[in-house]
Protein backbone atom coordinates (compact mmCIF):
# COMPACT_ATOMS: atom_id res chain seq x y z
CA UNK A 1 0.00 0.00 0.00
CA UNK A 2 0.90 3.50 -0.95
CA UNK A 3 1.04 5.47 2.02
CA UNK A 4 3.33 8.73 0.48
CA UNK A 5 3.15 10.60 -2.88
CA UNK A 6 6.27 13.16 -3.33
CA UNK A 7 5.71 15.31 -5.88
CA UNK A 8 8.55 17.64 -7.59
CA UNK A 9 7.34 21.06 -8.58
CA UNK A 10 9.09 23.41 -11.34
CA UNK A 11 7.95 21.10 -14.77
CA UNK A 12 5.79 18.80 -12.81
CA UNK A 13 3.36 19.97 -10.87
CA UNK A 14 3.73 23.61 -11.71
CA UNK A 15 3.43 25.43 -15.36
CA UNK A 16 5.77 27.75 -16.60
CA UNK A 17 3.71 30.68 -15.07
CA UNK A 18 2.99 28.97 -11.80
CA UNK A 19 0.20 27.29 -11.79
CA UNK A 20 -1.21 23.79 -11.18
CA UNK A 21 -3.31 22.30 -13.33
CA UNK A 22 -7.08 22.01 -11.99
CA UNK A 23 -6.55 17.81 -12.62
CA UNK A 24 -3.49 17.43 -10.59
CA UNK A 25 -4.90 19.59 -8.37
CA UNK A 26 -8.02 17.09 -8.64
CA UNK A 27 -6.17 13.85 -8.05
CA UNK A 28 -4.10 15.09 -5.26
CA UNK A 29 -6.93 15.63 -3.19
CA UNK A 30 -8.22 12.37 -4.06
CA UNK A 31 -5.03 10.76 -2.91
CA UNK A 32 -5.80 12.62 0.82
CA UNK A 33 -9.28 11.32 0.69
CA UNK A 34 -7.55 7.53 -0.04
CA UNK A 35 -5.55 8.38 2.96
CA UNK A 36 -2.35 8.98 0.85
CA UNK A 37 -0.01 11.44 2.57
CA UNK A 38 1.43 14.25 -0.11
CA UNK A 39 4.72 15.49 0.22
CA UNK A 40 6.06 18.38 -1.67
CA UNK A 41 9.82 18.02 -2.68
CA UNK A 42 11.78 20.95 -4.58
CA UNK A 43 14.59 22.58 -5.09
CA UNK A 44 12.62 26.29 -4.36
CA UNK A 45 12.03 27.81 -0.87
CA UNK A 46 9.80 26.72 1.67
CA UNK A 47 7.93 29.74 1.38
CA UNK A 48 7.67 28.85 -2.74
CA UNK A 49 5.98 25.73 -1.42
CA UNK A 50 3.52 26.32 1.18
CA UNK A 51 2.25 29.13 -1.76
CA UNK A 52 1.71 26.39 -3.99
CA UNK A 53 -0.15 23.61 -1.27
CA UNK A 54 -2.32 26.67 -0.68
CA UNK A 55 -3.32 26.63 -5.03
CA UNK A 56 -3.90 23.20 -3.97
CA UNK A 57 -6.13 23.06 -0.92
CA UNK A 58 -7.44 26.92 -0.96
CA UNK A 59 -8.94 26.16 2.35
CA UNK A 60 -6.41 25.04 4.57
CA UNK A 61 -4.80 28.12 6.62
CA UNK A 62 -1.76 25.36 6.81
CA UNK A 63 -1.93 23.22 3.90
CA UNK A 64 -1.14 19.38 5.49
CA UNK A 65 1.66 18.61 3.28
CA UNK A 66 4.75 17.51 3.94
CA UNK A 67 7.63 19.73 2.28
CA UNK A 68 11.00 19.20 1.33
CA UNK A 69 12.73 22.32 0.19
CA UNK A 70 15.55 23.63 -1.17
CA UNK A 71 16.28 19.88 -2.17
CA UNK A 72 16.46 18.57 0.72
CA UNK A 73 18.38 21.07 2.75
CA UNK A 74 15.23 21.74 4.89
CA UNK A 75 12.25 19.08 5.87
CA UNK A 76 9.20 19.74 7.49
CA UNK A 77 6.28 17.33 8.95
CA UNK A 78 2.81 17.93 7.83
CA UNK A 79 2.37 18.95 11.41
CA UNK A 80 4.99 21.91 10.28
CA UNK A 81 7.41 20.01 12.30
CA UNK A 82 11.16 21.08 11.36
CA UNK A 83 12.62 17.63 10.95
CA UNK A 84 15.83 18.65 8.87
CA UNK A 85 17.70 21.72 8.53
CA UNK A 86 21.28 22.12 7.16
CA UNK A 87 23.46 25.03 5.44
CA UNK A 88 26.76 25.75 4.52
CA UNK A 89 29.90 25.39 5.92
CA UNK A 90 30.82 29.75 6.50
CA UNK A 91 34.29 28.91 4.81
CA UNK A 92 32.88 26.34 1.94
CA UNK A 93 29.98 29.11 0.81
CA UNK A 94 32.54 32.21 0.58
CA UNK A 95 34.96 30.08 -1.28
CA UNK A 96 32.16 28.42 -3.46
CA UNK A 97 30.86 31.54 -4.03
CA UNK A 98 33.89 33.40 -4.92
CA UNK A 99 35.12 30.70 -7.29
CA UNK A 100 31.98 31.27 -9.86
CA UNK A 101 31.13 34.88 -8.94
CA UNK A 102 33.23 36.13 -12.22
CA UNK A 103 32.45 33.11 -14.30
CA UNK A 104 29.76 35.43 -16.56
CA UNK A 105 26.82 33.57 -14.83
CA UNK A 106 23.99 34.81 -12.49
CA UNK A 107 24.78 33.60 -9.24
CA UNK A 108 22.15 33.56 -6.17
CA UNK A 109 22.47 32.86 -2.60
CA UNK A 110 19.84 31.22 -1.15
CA UNK A 111 19.08 30.97 3.01
CA UNK A 112 16.21 29.27 4.28
CA UNK A 113 13.83 32.13 4.01
CA UNK A 114 15.24 34.41 1.26
CA UNK A 115 17.37 34.82 -1.61
CA UNK A 116 20.29 37.53 -2.45
CA UNK A 117 22.40 39.09 -5.28
CA UNK A 118 24.60 41.39 -5.30
CA UNK A 119 22.95 43.45 -7.95
CA UNK A 120 19.38 43.22 -8.82
CA UNK A 121 19.34 44.26 -13.01
CA UNK A 122 16.70 43.45 -15.09
CA UNK A 123 17.76 39.56 -15.66
CA UNK A 124 16.87 39.08 -11.92
CA UNK A 125 13.76 40.79 -11.94
CA UNK A 126 12.24 38.26 -14.92
CA UNK A 127 13.82 35.41 -12.55
CA UNK A 128 11.87 36.68 -9.84
CA UNK A 129 8.71 36.98 -11.80
CA UNK A 130 8.58 33.06 -11.35
CA UNK A 131 8.92 33.41 -7.89
CA UNK A 132 6.61 33.55 -4.88
CA UNK A 133 8.65 36.29 -2.75
CA UNK A 134 11.14 39.22 -4.18
CA UNK A 135 15.03 38.49 -4.79
CA UNK A 136 17.21 40.88 -2.21
CA UNK A 137 19.79 43.36 -3.57
CA UNK A 138 22.85 42.84 -1.62
CA UNK A 139 25.83 44.85 -2.71
CA UNK A 140 27.93 43.45 0.59
CA UNK A 141 26.66 40.02 -0.34
CA UNK A 142 30.75 38.25 -0.17
CA UNK A 143 30.76 40.30 3.17
CA UNK A 144 27.91 38.77 4.43
CA UNK A 145 28.21 35.06 3.55
CA UNK A 146 28.42 33.16 6.35
CA UNK A 147 28.40 36.03 8.52
CA UNK A 148 24.70 37.05 8.97
CA UNK A 149 23.94 35.27 5.71
CA UNK A 150 23.90 31.59 6.14
CA UNK A 151 23.79 30.22 2.87
CA UNK A 152 21.65 26.65 2.48
CA UNK A 153 22.15 26.70 -1.21
CA UNK A 154 23.83 28.78 -4.49
CA UNK A 155 22.26 28.91 -7.36
CA UNK A 156 23.73 29.29 -10.86
CA UNK A 157 21.98 30.24 -14.00
CA UNK A 158 23.48 30.34 -17.51
CA UNK A 159 23.73 28.66 -20.62
CA UNK A 160 23.71 24.94 -20.12
CA UNK A 161 27.03 24.04 -21.45
CA UNK A 162 28.48 26.99 -19.06
CA UNK A 163 27.48 25.49 -15.77
CA UNK A 164 28.36 22.13 -16.84
CA UNK A 165 31.52 22.61 -16.87
CA UNK A 166 31.26 24.86 -13.38
CA UNK A 167 29.42 21.93 -12.26
CA UNK A 168 32.81 19.65 -13.07
CA UNK A 169 35.33 21.87 -11.96
CA UNK A 170 33.04 22.17 -8.05
CA UNK A 171 33.08 18.76 -8.20
CA UNK A 172 36.31 18.36 -8.48
CA UNK A 173 37.74 21.07 -6.01
CA UNK A 174 35.02 20.34 -3.15
CA UNK A 175 34.68 15.92 -3.75
CA UNK A 176 33.88 15.74 0.17
CA UNK A 177 32.29 19.09 0.67
CA UNK A 178 29.68 19.77 -1.55
CA UNK A 179 26.48 18.24 -4.26
CA UNK A 180 25.57 19.53 -7.47
CA UNK A 181 22.56 19.16 -9.37
CA UNK A 182 20.86 20.14 -12.57
CA UNK A 183 17.63 20.65 -11.62
CA UNK A 184 16.65 22.82 -15.05
CA UNK A 185 18.12 23.56 -17.95
CA UNK A 186 19.89 26.53 -17.18
CA UNK A 187 20.27 25.82 -13.34
CA UNK A 188 22.66 24.39 -11.58
CA UNK A 189 21.71 24.24 -7.55
CA UNK A 190 24.84 23.61 -5.47
CA UNK A 191 24.00 21.96 -2.34
CA UNK A 192 25.96 21.07 0.90
CA UNK A 193 27.21 17.62 1.17
CA UNK A 194 24.94 14.97 0.82
CA UNK A 195 21.78 16.89 0.55
CA UNK A 196 19.56 15.65 -1.87
CA UNK A 197 15.95 14.61 -2.33
CA UNK A 198 16.72 10.81 -1.98
CA UNK A 199 18.34 11.55 1.47
CA UNK A 200 15.10 13.82 2.32
CA UNK A 201 12.83 11.31 1.34
CA UNK A 202 15.05 8.77 3.29
CA UNK A 203 14.80 10.70 6.39
CA UNK A 204 10.75 10.82 6.00
CA UNK A 205 10.66 7.56 5.74
CA UNK A 206 12.30 6.70 9.10
CA UNK A 207 9.83 9.27 10.68
CA UNK A 208 6.68 8.44 9.19
CA UNK A 209 7.56 4.77 10.34
CA UNK A 210 7.19 3.39 6.77
CA UNK A 211 9.11 1.73 4.13
CA UNK A 212 10.65 2.69 0.99
CA UNK A 213 7.82 0.65 -1.15
CA UNK A 214 4.82 2.32 0.80
CA UNK A 215 6.44 6.05 -1.54
CA UNK A 216 5.75 6.87 -4.69
CA UNK A 217 7.41 9.75 -6.64
CA UNK A 218 7.05 11.83 -9.63
CA UNK A 219 10.30 14.46 -11.44
CA UNK A 220 11.52 15.80 -14.31
CA UNK A 221 14.93 16.73 -13.14
CA UNK A 222 18.85 15.04 -12.25
CA UNK A 223 17.79 16.63 -9.15
CA UNK A 224 14.78 14.23 -8.83
CA UNK A 225 16.83 11.22 -9.90
CA UNK A 226 18.10 10.80 -5.87
CA UNK A 227 14.73 10.15 -4.97
CA UNK A 228 13.72 7.70 -7.67
CA UNK A 229 16.40 5.63 -6.47
CA UNK A 230 14.83 5.07 -2.87
CA UNK A 231 11.49 3.27 -4.24
CA UNK A 232 10.27 1.11 -7.10
CA UNK A 233 7.21 3.58 -7.36
CA UNK A 234 9.27 5.94 -9.33
CA UNK A 235 7.09 8.52 -11.65
CA UNK A 236 9.20 10.56 -14.65
CA UNK A 237 7.73 13.00 -16.46
CA UNK A 238 7.39 12.28 -20.33
CA UNK A 239 8.94 16.37 -21.13
CA UNK A 240 12.29 14.64 -18.53
CA UNK A 241 15.50 14.25 -20.14
CA UNK A 242 16.32 10.81 -21.14
CA UNK A 243 18.77 10.65 -18.66
CA UNK A 244 16.50 11.26 -15.55
CA UNK A 245 13.81 9.24 -17.62
CA UNK A 246 15.85 5.86 -17.36
CA UNK A 247 16.24 6.13 -13.87
CA UNK A 248 12.61 5.98 -13.20
CA UNK A 249 10.39 3.00 -13.79
CA UNK A 250 7.21 4.93 -15.07
CA UNK A 251 6.70 7.27 -17.77
CA UNK A 252 3.71 10.21 -17.25
CA UNK A 253 2.60 13.50 -19.13
CA UNK A 254 0.99 14.41 -15.54
CA UNK A 255 1.03 14.31 -11.83
CA UNK A 256 -2.44 13.23 -12.15
CA UNK A 257 -1.64 10.32 -14.21
CA UNK A 258 0.77 9.44 -11.94
CA UNK A 259 -1.58 9.63 -8.80
CA UNK A 260 -3.71 7.36 -10.94
CA UNK A 261 -1.65 4.26 -11.48
CA UNK A 262 -0.92 4.59 -7.36
CA UNK A 263 -4.34 4.55 -6.81
CA UNK A 264 -4.55 1.29 -9.06
CA UNK A 265 -1.79 -0.07 -7.32
CA UNK A 266 -3.92 0.10 -4.10
CA UNK A 267 -6.44 -1.94 -5.84
CA UNK A 268 -4.40 -4.49 -6.90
Amino acid sequence: MIKMFVSDLDGTLLTIDNKVRDDDIEAINKALEAGIDICLASGRKDIDIRAVATMICPKWNEPEFYRISQNGAFIFSKNNEALHKTAFDPEIAREVYNRVIEKDVITIVSTIDKEYVEIKDETILRIEKRLFSPIEEEKNLPMKIGKTIQASKIIINGPEKRIRMIQEELQEAFPNELDTYISEAQILDVMPKNISKGNAVDILIKHIGINSNQIACIGDSFNDIPMFQITHNSFAMATAHDQVKRNANYIVETVAEAIEQVLQFQKN
